[in-house]
């Protein structure tokens, strides 16, 4: 095996141990978990995924399908696009790589390069200034972690068996009172049910699905409303045991000042596989600094 393999195996064996290990052990056989107890865990889990950035050993690509939808819920435009995921500058990024299954014309071509660019000097800059996140600024990210679970109260509402493996179903519902506000996304979140499914095994979330219970309005409902929201999203865990996305799928209905939008975006991502050591943004992961060792 070569130097560069034997690094790329090293690096996904230390991912794997990471993720298998600590406050991410699999629970005790017979042991009984609150619902509190077992959310706390996978946020755990997700917070060392985040930590030993698991998600920087893969590539992948994925189609997002937008599909423009009538008052009644008929398709009346479709559109396609195909983008490759992959680290750069130790981030995740998405790069157009075809639309309506084309490749790029020259324009469209010229313009992702200039994305990609202005993509690198941002996550430069951030990491300039210390910022904890490096990633660019995005006011709808959502992720499994202390602020997101704190808007709710769960209950175990069942078991099931999603893509192999055994789950617990963690009802969530908003807490009463005034929820924090300080992301657009926030609003929504706030007024939003839904369910978790959360892997027996390790913690791992496999799956989500939610919905709005009431509209949202936007700088006071004069810009506009976002009316419903829907959506499912699956996941997959790969052999070095990270929880990656598998599916997204979601329904938006606003108003945005005289205008109905209906809309359904839907991402399905392809097989994952395991970027070569020689990859530079791989050499990131392996070697945080950025120096490789000599």
């Amino acid at each position: 095996m070569r130097v560069d393999g034997i690094r790329r195996a090293a690096a996904a064996v230390g991912v794997a141990g990471t993720l298998a290990a600590g406050s991410l052990a699999a629970p005790a056989a017979g042991q009984d978990w609150t619902a509190e107890e077992i959310v706390e865990r996978a946020v755990a889990r997700a917070d060392e995924q985040r930590n030993t950035q698991a998600d920087l050993l893969y590539r992948a690509t994925f189609e997002s399908i937008t599909e423009k939808l009538s008052g009644d819920g008929d398709v009346e435009d479709t559109e396609r696009a195909t983008y490759e995921q992959y680290p750069l500058e130790g981030v995740i990024y998405e790069e157009l790589v075809a639309q309506e299954g084309e490749p790029l014309t020259a324009d469209d071509a010229r313009k992702e390069r200039e994305r990609r660019r202005d993509f690198v000097e941002e996550v430069r800059e951030r990491r300039a200034r210390g910022e904890d996140d490096p990633r660019p600024e995005d006011e709808n990210r959502v992720e499994l972690n202390d602020d997101f679970i704190s808007r709710y109260q769960y209950s175990i509402v069942g078991e099931e068996q999603r893509e192999g493996h055994d789950c617990w179903i963690i009802q969530l519902v908003p807490r009463p009172g005034d929820l924090p506000v300080n992301r657009r996304i926030d609003t929504a979140l706030n007024k939003s049910t839904g369910r978790l499914w959360i892997a027996k095994e390790d913690f791992g979330l496999s799956r989500v699905e939610f919905e709005m219970d009431e509209p949202v309005r936007f700088w006071g409902g004069i810009a506009g409303t976002l009316r419903n929201t829907v959506g499912r999203l699956q996941f997959l865990r790969t052999d070095e045991g990270a929880w990656v996305p598998k599916r997204i799928d979601i329904r938006l209905d606003l108003r945005i000042v005289f205008w109905n939008i209906r809309r359904r975006i839907v991402r399905d991502w392809d097989e994952y596989s395991l970027i070569p050591e020689t990859d530079q943004q791989t050499r990131a992961l392996v070697f945080p600094s950025g120096r490789p060792a000599s």
